[in-house]
């Protein structure tokens, strides 16, 4: 009886292959419908009732405030700001949820120096109240989403003027390029870090300040998640009182 031979990957087994991808195609887009009808529910059906809140919380202090006593203005406050603040996490939320992409999306050319214009752009009024500074090395062009590209510069540059020392802002933008990847970095001259939340800080409703500075602690994470959408990676370097250095990638391959 002769020894059995190990046969050939066969064009069946070829086709299962290609049926699989094709099912887990299917199953993230299924997924990201059902991320979609999420967001929608967070902007529309939990939105609404907080927003009803906060228009009638307002007018109620401003029609009765002089009848309040100072005990009574303080407890209006305290639900104002609380409102106001659940508004700009649901809305933050909802940022967070979009930054979903299928296997089958394909990548655009996205100019990183027009995109960091845009982002200052927007940032107009905080910059020229804060006095920031921002300035930039030659920025390349990647194959990224433009809009996306443009929100984390946007990000990046807000929280290093919120979080901003005794001086002015200062903000510089810079570019290098790895054999698989390009690396951007935005080096401030904040207050800095302590290295201990260096992964902290990319956490959801994450916020070392407190209440204190404005903000919902969401901004970082929806940095992170983009990047790490597009197979990159993002992270600080940075010590207290020695401002900091946010660098983030993008393959190139």
């Amino acid at each position: 009886m002769s020894p059995q031979t190990q046969s050939e990957p066969t064009p069946e087994g070829n086709d299962t292959v290609s049926e699989l991808q094709a099912r887990l195609i299917a199953e993230q887009k299924r997924h990201h419908e059902d991320f979609k009808q999420f967001a929608y529910a967070v902007s529309h059906d939990l939105r609404e009732p907080v927003r009803m809140i906060v228009s009638y919380s307002q007018l109620l202090d401003r029609r009765y405030h002089s009848l309040l006593d100072g005990e009574g203005a303080e407890f209006m406050r305290f639900i104002l700001e609380a409102t106001e603040r659940m508004d700009r996490l649901l809305s933050d939320l909802l940022t967070y949820s979009h930054q979903f992409r299928t296997f089958d999306q394909p990548l655009e050319s996205a100019d990183a120096e027009a995109a960091l214009a845009g982002a200052i752009l927007m940032l107009d009024k905080t910059v020229r109240e804060s006095g920031a500074r921002v300035t930039h090395d030659p920025l390349p062009t990647v194959n990224f989403d433009f809009a996306q590209l443009t929100q984390l510069f946007r990000q990046l540059i807000s929280n290093s003027i919120l979080f901003h020392g005794a001086d002015p802002p200062r903000i510089h933008v810079s570019a290098s390029e790895t054999q698989d990847a390009v690396q951007f970095s935005v080096r401030d001259n904040g207050i800095g870090i302590d290295p201990q939340y260096h992964e902290q800080i990319f956490g959801i409703f994450k916020r070392l300040q407190g209440r204190d500075i404005p903000g919902t602690g969401m901004g970082l994470a929806i940095c992170k998640r983009v990047v790490e959408q597009r197979g990159g990676k993002i992270w600080v370097e940075s010590e207290p009182g020695q401002g900091a250095t946010f660098h983030f990638t993008i393959p190139t391959v």
